[in-house]
């Protein structure tokens, strides 16, 4: 396997880990400190919503797989844009 790859994949891994356990801790955080770290629950929130909205009938939120899975293609679509915006960059900056 590439050495690129392995990275790649180990980042998608850690994040989808990272954000799954935020995910089952938030909820014991006092209302405060979870108004300001909401949005790290948004893969979640989406997958809900897409449930609710197709008539899938998943309940997102009490279905382990589904967080666990909606976390996975918000790291896989995070590492990807990241990669994109980083070759850019690099591009633009050889052209110059």
């Amino acid at each position: 396997m590439k050495k690129g790859l392995s990275i790649k994949l180990t980042i998608i891994l850690l994040l989808t880990g990272m954000l799954t356990a935020f995910f089952y801790v938030h909820e014991t955080f006092p209302k405060p400190i979870r108004a300001a770290t909401a949005l790290l629950g948004t893969p979640t929130a989406i997958a809900s919503g897409l449930s609710y909205y197709l008539n899938l009938g998943i309940p997102v939120y009490e279905t382990p797989w589904a967080v666990v899975f909606s976390n996975l293609i918000a790291s896989i679509i995070i590492v990807i844009l990241s990669n994109t915006f980083l070759e850019w960059r690099r591009k633009r900056k050889e052209l110059s």
